[in-house]
């Protein structure tokens, strides 16, 4: 897979700062690399928290680059909203936490 446009970029670090902090998802490389794991997080964090859905999710199968850049401010608004409500920001943390090393290392094409 290429790597992302510039303009795909730039929503995907939108995502990214939605789970982590605009500033770490400043610092990063948005490679390809970065978007799987971006979207492998996406992921669990749809499926974690799939009673609060507010944002149309592809069913059985991880989101890719297309879905991330298409729904790219749906997710953002998502996350943000999620990780203020006590129940599901547990979702959000979980996946910050659990893909922080991986997208720092893909980030550095590791």
């Amino acid at each position: 897979m290429s790597d992302p446009t510039p303009d795909e970029q730039e929503q995907l670090r939108a995502v990214a700062g939605a789970i982590w902090t605009p500033e770490l998802a400043a610092g990063w490389n948005m490679n390809a690399e970065v978007a799987d794991v971006l979207s492998t997080a996406t992921g669990e964090i749809l499926e974690c928290s799939e009673a609060f859905a507010l944002v149309p999710r592809p069913a059985g199968f991880v989101p890719g680059l297309g879905y991330l850049v298409n729904y790219w401010k749906n997710l953002r608004d998502y996350f943000l909203a999620v990780k203020s409500d006590r129940t599901y920001r547990a979702c959000v943390v979980t996946a910050a936490a659990n893909y922080r090393s991986p997208i720092e290392m893909a980030s550095m094409g590791i």
